[in-house]
């Protein structure tokens, strides 16, 4: 499902605990605004953060989209909108369906 992240440095997380999933798509978008997020997998209590910022001028024109290896669960899969309170984003977080990107 679609989770709307409020601007302002608003944080959302999305954990999965089951080693069985390996990969997951993030899909971001906004309605004619830009997109600033810092998108981050966080794969357990010591290991630092693999992290991707994202910006787009316009997320309904150029939505952003990336599918994040998960390997070794847990993990977990954190999006902040660093952008101003007045541009929120979409994201939606999947682990069904996700092919991979190499084939």
């Amino acid at each position: 499902s679609i989770i709307t992240v409020q601007g302002g440095r608003a944080l959302r997380t999305w954990s999965y605990l089951s080693d069985a999933v390996e990969r997951v798509k993030v899909e971001l978008n906004t309605e004619g605004r830009p997109i600033n997020a810092d998108l981050e997998l966080w794969q357990g209590p010591d290991n630092a953060p693999c992290r991707i910022r994202v910006y787009v001028e316009d997320g309904t024109t150029r939505p952003f989209w990336t599918v994040i290896e998960t390997p070794r669960g847990p993990n977990t899969v954190a999006i902040r909108n660093i952008s101003e309170i007045e541009f929120p984003i979409s994201a939606r977080v999947s682990s069904c369906d996700v092919e991979d990107p190499r084939h």
